[in-house]
């Protein structure tokens, strides 16, 4: 049985890079142009971190990281977004990630009165051929993926995300 690990931003690194661009504020990846241009955040004194993995305002993966998560999902769908720091006149290449949706959520998932997510629990069968994905029925932007797709990107050093494991139930016959 393979394991599976949410994919969450690293809430450590504090001065990581994110753009601050009007384009990108509240948009879904289908209405995303090709190639968005976005300013990348200043930050006083030290300069900014650019991770691999970023998760606001939309997701999005350095150069690096994409070629890793097209390896585990043939057709993953990305646009460009072009971050620009022009303190250090410097151009960061990042891809706005479209990570499709499975429906796998086991009924083992826990679940606060406003429907806010306890305790994530995904169907294993439903999982069992998938490598990266989104949990369908659920508020929480969570990213899955297996243990290979982990393991991958961790031998790889990239940076910008922690993986925390995910409980895998049996499935209820349906």
């Amino acid at each position: 049985m393979r394991d599976y690990y949410v994919l969450l931003a690293d809430e450590r690194i504090d001065r990581k890079v994110e753009p601050v661009s009007q384009e990108l504020q509240g948009k879904d990846f289908e209405k995303l142009i090709a190639i968005t241009v976005a300013d990348a955040k200043e930050y006083t004194g030290r300069q900014g971190e650019y991770v691999d993995w970023l998760e606001y305002p939309l997701r999005m993966a350095s150069e690096r990281m994409k070629v890793i998560l097209e390896r585990y999902h043939l057709g993953l769908r990305a646009k460009r977004v072009d971050l620009i720091d022009r303190k250090r006149g410097e151009q960061h290449m990042y891809w706005a990630m479209h990570i499709p949706e499975l429906d796998c959520l086991s009924p083992e998932s826990e679940f606060h009165p406003n429907r806010q997510l306890k305790k994530l629990v995904l169907d294993k069968e439903r999982v069992k051929h998938h490598h990266l994905f989104t949990v369908a029925g659920i508020r929480e932007p969570y990213v899955i993926v297996s243990l290979e797709a982990a393991e991958s990107l961790l031998r790889r050093g990239l940076s910008g995300f922690v993986l925390r494991k995910v409980e895998l139930a049996e499935g209820a016959a349906r």
